[in-house]
C-alpha cells in the first residue's frame, strides 16, 4: 500500500519555509492561467496552491480525500473571504466533477501517492476540456530529510510514461524548485 500523507502532519504543508523550495507563485506563473479558466486541485491539501490559483482563475475546485485537510481550508476560505473557491470531498479514484468541465488540473506532489493511477487518469481525463492540461508536480527520485521515502517516488519518466498510456501527451518538463519536478500534459485523444 502506497503511504498517504499524515492530515495530523498538515502544519508542515503552511510552514513559510516550503515556500523557499516549492513557490506557488512561481508555479502559478508557469501555467499560462487565464481569469475564464476552471482548475481543480487534486490533492488540495491545506489549499497551498488552491488559494494563490484563486487569485488568477475564475473558478477553483479544491479536492481532497482527507476530510481535515478540507476543513483547514475551508477555514482559510472563510476567513480570508474568497468566494470563487469550491471545497469538495474525493475519492481515491474518482473526481466528483461533471464531464468536460474543468480547463486545467493540478496534483502537486500527489501522483505518487494514487494507488490506482490508471483509475485517475480515466477521471482527470472525462473531467477535462477538449484543449484542457493536466499538471503533475512531484518529488524528484533523489535521497533527501524530508518528503516521501525514496522507494515511493516516481521519476519524471515514469510519470510521462504512465500519462501516456493514458491518453495524455508531455508538452513540457520544468522544474517547479529544487526537490520537485512539473510536467505539463495534454490530452491526445477525447
Amino acid at each position: 500500500m502506497v503511504h498517504k500523507f499524515d492530515a495530523k502532519k498538515a502544519g508542515i504543508l503552511d510552514d513559510p519555509e516550503r515556500v523557499k523550495f516549492l513557490d506557488p507563485a512561481s508555479i502559478l506563473e508557469k501555467l499560462d492561467l487565464k481569469e475564464d479558466m476552471v482548475l481543480a486541485d487534486l490533492g488540495c491539501g491545506t489549499g497551498f496552491l488552491s488559494i494563490p490559483a484563486a487569485m488568477r482563475v475564475k473558478k477553483v475546485f479544491s479536492l481532497d480525500i482527507q476530510e481535515k485537510m478540507l476543513d483547514i481550508l475551508k477555514e482559510k476560505i472563510k476567513t480570508e473571504r474568497i468566494t470563487n473557491i469550491e471545497v469538495l470531498h474525493s475519492g481515491e479514484s474518482s473526481i466528483p466533477l461533471s464531464d468536460i468541465s474543468v480547463d486545467i488540473i493540478v496534483m502537486a506532489n500527489v501522483f505518487h501517492e494514487l494507488e490506482d493511477r490508471f483509475s485517475m487518469l480515466k477521471e482527470v481525463n472525462r473531467v477535462l476540456k477538449k484543449n484542457g492540461r493536466l499538471i503533475i508536480i512531484d518529488w524528484k527520485k533523489m535521497e533527501m530529510d524530508f518528503g516521501p521515502p525514496l522507494q515511493e517516488r516516481l521519476d519524471e519518466k515514469e510519470v510521462i510514461d504512465t500519462c501516456s498510456e493514458n491518453g495524455f501527451t508531455i508538452v513540457e518538463k520544468l522544474n517547479a524548485g529544487p526537490y520537485n519536478y512539473l510536467l505539463i500534459f495534454d490530452i491526445y485523444f477525447k
